[in-house]
């Protein structure tokens, strides 16, 4: 019996959309697989309605409404996913990947001596048990690897939306007891706590994403990337030029050093299209690319290309749809 771990990260009480993609994905895999069982960790105070309502499948799911896990700490944080590896007698632990995990599993991975394979964009039941595929060189190559050690570790990357009706019953919800307080973990004080752009969805998570890259021109620019974001219901992102020149925050740049991304729909406005910026949004649904330059790389993977000066292409694109809407 192969038993998997999914960690389902929360912030302010919510869990994150990813990593309940990332739950009914292997839920899925274990209704074909009789030979498969999964068991869920959460760590922080969570809205438990939430996951009654979106988890599917069956197994337990261990929760733990300590207040020492309402903000994110390492070294509780592992010691926490540790002991239920062990009691679980698990053989892979998933995150989704995200900056949680980036920082978290590679700990994980040499506490517990495990193999670990981030990035991973798909995977089966054959891929989980024996070897992975997963690009590597900014996503010019096809990489299999294949694992020695009998504990795995998987970030990820991004997921198709899973429509699995959520089944409560088969879902047990088992408290974990609160913990002591460690000496070391002492060593790790919270100085300062902040929170940017409260109420926005995280750019890793948006159906709709409107991203501006160097061509915007400034922080000005990006004022017609809110208003088209806005009116479609998405978020803004952001390429790493723009965010190094300081226009964007950190939080909003996508690429592989900063966030992947798999919207319905990706709209390119003013991006190159570097081979690091398109290994983040492999994973979308349409492309849509605006840019003066026809022969920018970004009209190579794009589903749709707009040759044109942001400036004079975006207006117009924001006013045909506020018709459209209105008509509506």
């Amino acid at each position: 019996m192969n038993k998997y771990l999914v960690f389902l990260e929360q912030r302010e009480g919510i869990v994150k959309a990813a990593s309940i993609e990332l739950w009914n994905t292997l839920q899925q895999l274990a209704a074909v697989h009789e030979d498969i069982t999964v068991c869920g960790l959460v760590a922080g105070a969570v809205d438990l309605h939430q996951l009654r309502c979106t988890l599917a499948g069956k197994g337990v799911l261990y929760y733990t409404s300590d207040h020492q896990f309402t903000l994110y700490n390492s070294a509780r944080y592992a010691r926490l996913v540790v002991d239920i590896v062990k009691q679980e007698s698990c053989c892979a632990l998933f995150f989704a990947d995200t900056v949680l995990s980036r920082e978290l599993a590679p700990k994980l991975s040499i506490r517990m001596k495990a193999a670990m394979l981030s990035g991973v964009p798909v995977f089966d039941a054959a891929g989980v048990d024996s070897g992975t595929v997963r690009t590597v060189y900014s996503g010019s190559f096809m990489a299999s690897f294949f694992f020695e050690c009998p504990l795995r570790i998987y970030t990820i990357s991004s997921l198709p939306i899973i429509s699995m009706i959520p089944s409560r019953a088969q879902i047990d919800y088992i408290p974990l007891h609160p913990l002591s307080t460690d000496t070391d973990e002492e060593l790790f004080p919270l100085l300062r706590r902040m929170i940017m752009r409260e109420g926005r969805r995280d750019v890793a998570e948006a159906g709709i994403i409107i991203a501006g890259g160097r061509g915007v021109g400034g922080a000005d620019g990006f004022a017609l990337l809110e208003q088209l974001a806005l009116l479609l219901g998405g978020v803004v992102g952001a390429s790493r030029p723009a965010v190094d020149e300081g226009w964007r925050p950190q939080s909003e740049q996508i690429g592989q050093t900063g966030k992947t991304v798999n919207p319905t729909l990706y709209l390119a406005c003013g991006i190159s299209g570097s081979v690091q910026h398109i290994a983040g949004i492999g994973s979308s649904t349409v492309v849509v690319a605006i840019n003066n330059d026809s022969n920018a790389p970004i009209f190579d993977v794009a589903d749709y290309g707009i040759v044109g000066d942001l400036r004079r292409v975006l207006p117009e694109l924001l006013g045909a749809l506020q018709n459209i809407f209105r008509e509506q």
